[in-house]
């Protein structure tokens, strides 16, 4: 894909490009919706990612070129006004309004690869990372992964979603072979070495997009902002649902209204599992980390209430295979992708005979593929 991406940007602009930026996306183990509630979270880079081909232009202008797509638009750094309104070049503008000191040179950009979008595997983040890099590296302003990392979070809430820092974070610290353990009330992080010999994750995509600025995600948010309010009134002082253990929740049972109650149940609970699931890696107990993914599932479904029909038939569909031995949703919800645990490579029959019954359940073909622990974002001179 490298290749292709440099041939286009070379085709359309008449010059090699003189950066070479690749964003991954990101896979979740477990630690679903606890980020922006500072809990933990345990997800790792994967192999497919985007790839971002750019030079200067000696303009006012960044002019960019989404590949996969066909689509070309243009931002103007007086204005930040863009020639063609696009749902990605959002992400760019986003940047150009965050970045410190602002950006006023132009550049052009080609960028494309094989990452889904709207699946849950921060197709956004990695497009808003990359771009970042691609600033960082051209314009010399020589920012620490932590600085990129603050800029691309504050670059996607100013688009509207109130996330996290998980994907940018496992974006700028991937390594491969290893999940990250990201302790989102302190960011600081741990590596846990994913020793997978025979077994494999796999991402099942039920094909329904999510947009999350049009989804309950922020909504979920605000519950849990709700919920700490009325802890801190009428229980304990905190400042997140972070601080919370699994002993609290039988005095917050009676105080809180069942759908509060079962929202801030879940991401202590969650919690919990993502410290387990840790553990669970370390001595290579891959059944127990299966079991934990399947209860996060029954909590996100449930509790939390932001899986969908699709995913949750996925999940289903694996508990009659003894190979799968762990799944769940991943990412935000309300479509997207589950994450499954396997012990060994899927047979050609397994897939062909799930993508029948799923399309003849809802009219789509799911897409299935292995991903790996990978390196997170990483340049390369042309």
């Amino acid at each position: 894909m490298k290749h292709t991406i440099i041939s286009s940007f070379i085709t359309l602009f008449g010059r090699a490009p003189e950066q070479i930026i690749f964003a991954p996306g990101r896979a979740n183990i477990i630690g679903e919706h606890t980020d922006y509630n500072e809990g933990f979270v345990l997800p790792f880079a994967v192999g497919q990612g985007i790839w971002f081909c750019a030079a200067p232009n000696n303009s006012d202008k960044i002019i960019i070129k989404a590949f996969n797509t066909d689509q070309a638009t243009a931002i103007d750094l007086n204005t930040l006004e863009v020639s063609f309104e696009l749902g990605w070049a959002r992400f760019f503008v986003q940047v150009l309004k965050t970045i410190d000191p602002p950006i006023h040179k132009g550049i052009d950009i080609v960028f494309g690869g094989n990452l889904p979008i709207g699946a849950g595997i921060s197709s956004s983040s990695a497009l808003t990372c990359g771009f970042i890099a691609i600033l960082d590296d051209i314009f010399k302003i020589n920012m620490t992964e932590e600085a990129q990392v603050h800029i691309a979070v504050i670059s996607e809430r100013g688009y509207g979603v109130r996330g996290g820092i998980m994907d940018q974070f496992t974006i700028f610290y991937g390594r491969k072979n290893q999940a990250i353990l990201l302790d989102c009330k302190t960011n600081t992080h741990e590596y846990v070495p994913l020793e997978m010999g025979t077994y494999k994750f796999y991402l099942f995509n039920t094909n329904v997009q999510h947009n999350l600025l049009h989804t309950d995600y922020n909504t979920r948010r605000d519950e849990c902002d709700a919920a700490v309010i009325l802890i801190n009134k009428h229980y304990k002082k905190l400042k997140s649902l972070r601080d919370l253990s699994m002993d609290d929740l039988t005095n917050l049972q009676s105080m809180l209204d069942s759908l509060l109650f079962n929202r801030v149940s879940f991401v202590v609970q969650e919690n919990n599992r993502v410290i387990k699931a840790k553990e669970a890696l370390l001595i290579n107990d891959f059944v127990s980390l299966g079991l934990l993914l399947y209860e996060s599932h029954d909590g996100l479904s449930q509790m939390y209430q932001v899986s969908c029909a699709e995913l949750d038939w996925l999940v289903t569909y694996t508990l009659d295979y003894e190979q799968i031995i762990g799944a769940r949703m991943m990412g935000g919800g309300f479509g997207g992708c589950t994450i499954n645990l396997t012990n060994g490579f899927l047979s050609d029959a397994f897939i062909t005979e799930m993508k029948l019954k799923y399309f003849q359940e809802f009219g789509l073909y799911p897409d299935i593929f292995e991903v790996c622990p990978s390196d997170g974002i990483f340049a390369l001179r042309s």
